[in-house]
């Protein structure tokens, strides 16, 4: 089966998107034939420009989702397609849209427009144009596809009731981890979670937007466990190069932005994930993060949020979720709860690495949706 990577992106290189394109172009090569279409530009036509400066007064607009952008990737896409391909595969709904072709086409992605307008900030205050041409080439991309894959029950929920898709061809596919170094055994986890501090509770958050990550609810919650519950507990702050934050305490150490795109700074994140009892991000808004199934790969219980798509990732048999609405001392309550039941944590941990072993891999997601690519 041939099959084509078609992104945006220069190229397939780990820096990209967190790594995500490289791992996902590189676990699909292993299970298909691939060649790939990167580096599509954008063609910033004379009406678009007057679009753009027209309705980008008082509500935003974006021409990454105008037929102007769509017609022109389309374009790009069709004089670079190798004829032998049997299917265009992307991690974006916005690429393929008005491609007209008769290949089949396969989305692999993690959210839909409708599922992002007024969730993230992002996708707050937007004019009805971009709305109107957001929702166009969502339902073009959904209705011309032969697959519609997502990474979450919740994506895949509003990809069947805001468009009207077939269910019978939207799938659910979680999103892999993007590590680079030699993956753990069992026995090796096992050694990892028994080295871990007994004593001093190890926290990790690791994001780069910190309000929607919740980085406030997460400092208040270490200071409830460290101050009102007495429960001795390290912060580790990665993403963040300027935290404003007055008064951070010395058990809160922050270490800026690390780059993965690097040997040394992959290893650092790695380093710092393993030694870690829990992976800390209480989201006000997400999609699928990917560092929780990197956590889980290193046999670390995620804490985090019922909202978006977290619930496919995070449960209550790899970590704690919780309401949107509670306050930080209820996160409090439950991490000095299970990290003070030895047995139960490390049952938690290898649990973790387990989801990760059968489910959260990029082997996993890959090999799965070549298995939906050839029954096409």
């Amino acid at each position: 089966m041939n099959v084509t990577y078609v992104t945006n992106f220069p190229s397939i290189d780990i820096k990209h998107w967190s790594g995500t394109v490289h791992f996902q172009a590189t676990s699909l090569a292993k299970y298909a034939h691939v060649d790939y279409i990167t580096d599509l530009h954008e063609d910033w036509t004379f009406s678009l420009k007057v679009k753009n400066r027209l309705y980008g007064r008082n509500k935003i607009y974006r021409a990454d989702r105008s037929p102007e952008f769509g017609k022109n990737y389309a374009k790009q896409i069709s004089a670079r397609l190798n004829p032998a391909t049997d299917i265009l595969f992307s991690h974006s709904s916005t690429l393929m849209s008005y491609l007209k072709t008769s290949k089949h086409k396969v989305i692999y992605t993690d959210a839909t427009f409708a599922s992002m307008i007024n969730y993230y900030n992002y996708f707050t205050n937007l004019s009805e144009l971009y709305i109107k041409e957001g929702t166009q080439m969502e339902q073009l991309s959904l209705d011309t596809s032969s697959l519609a894959i997502y990474s979450s029950q919740w994506a895949a929920d509003s990809a069947i009731k805001d468009y009207n898709t077939d269910p019978a061809k939207v799938k659910i596919v979680p999103f892999g981890a993007n590590i680079s170094t030699r993956q753990l055994s069992l026995d090796e986890i096992k050694d990892a979670v028994k080295r871990r501090d007994p004593n001093v509770c190890k926290i990790l958050f690791l994001g780069v937007e910190w309000f929607r990550k919740g980085g406030d609810i997460t400092i208040e919650a270490v200071k409830f466990l460290n101050e009102e519950l007495h429960q001795p507990v390290e912060l580790h702050i990665v993403g963040i190069d300027d935290l404003v934050v007055e008064n951070l305490p010395p058990y809160i150490i922050n270490h800026g932005r690390i780059s993965k795109a690097t040997p040394e700074g992959m290893k650092k994140v790695e380093d710092l994930i393993l030694q870690s009892h829990f992976l800390f991000i209480p989201s006000r808004a997400d999609c699928t993060p990917i560092v929780f199934s990197e956590a889980m790969s290193y046999g670390v219980p995620c804490i985090s949020a019922a909202t978006g798509g977290i619930p496919s990732i995070v449960n209550d048999t790899n970590g704690i979720i919780l309401s949107p609405d509670v306050a930080p001392k209820d996160y409090a309550e439950q991490i000095y709860k299970i990290f003070n039941n030895k047995e139960y944590y490390n049952e938690l941990a290898l649990s973790a690495y387990n989801d990760f072993e059968t489910r959260l891999n990029w082997g996993t997601a890959m090999k799965t949706i070549v298995g939906y690519m050839r029954e096409l």
